[in-house]
């Protein structure tokens, strides 16, 4: 029984080691892609939680919304290509702008919107802006979801 313990006692401090080294060499997760179908008309691919990290996996321009903004289009461009869909096919978009109140304040909005006109030259049928207090760490200043439809 004594013999179990110190087992259980020698794997559990492993997989704690093992954890805490994993969660301090990881670069956190840029965002991610459902695809549904998209060779069939109709169907629909959801892109949600797509954040200012660059290919390397390092955050883009910390503290400065309107380069976050342009780095996220630039990963929802790659996230769209990879299933055959451009910016042209977004029918929807939500932007989690960080703030502190629940209404985006609209000097932020201002600089959102003018980094999207320059990606969405069509405008999506649904888009809205939401104020969060935090997304994923405290720097990140901007997170955008979009669904297209092929």
């Amino acid at each position: 029984m004594l013999a179990m313990k110190r087992f259980l006692l020698c794997l559990l401090g492993g997989l704690i080691a093992s954890f805490a080294q994993a969660q301090s060499t990881e670069k956190p997760p840029s965002g991610y892609l459902y695809k549904v179908e998209t060779g069939v008309s109709g169907r629909q691919v959801y892109v949600s939680n797509q954040r200012p990290y660059n290919l390397n996996g390092d955050l883009v321009g910390a503290g400065d919304l309107a380069a976050q903004t342009q780095q996220v289009f630039e990963n929802l461009k790659t996230a769209l290509g990879s299933v055959g869909l451009t910016l042209r096919n977004v029918k929807q978009v939500t932007y989690h702008i960080k703030g502190v109140t629940t209404q985006v304040n609209s000097a932020l909005a201002n600089q959102v919107n003018a980094v999207s006109a320059t990606y969405l030259t069509q405008i999506p049928g649904i888009a809205e802006m939401k104020s969060i207090p935090k997304i994923a760490t405290d720097d990140i200043l901007v997170e955008i979801e979009v669904i297209a439809e092929k």
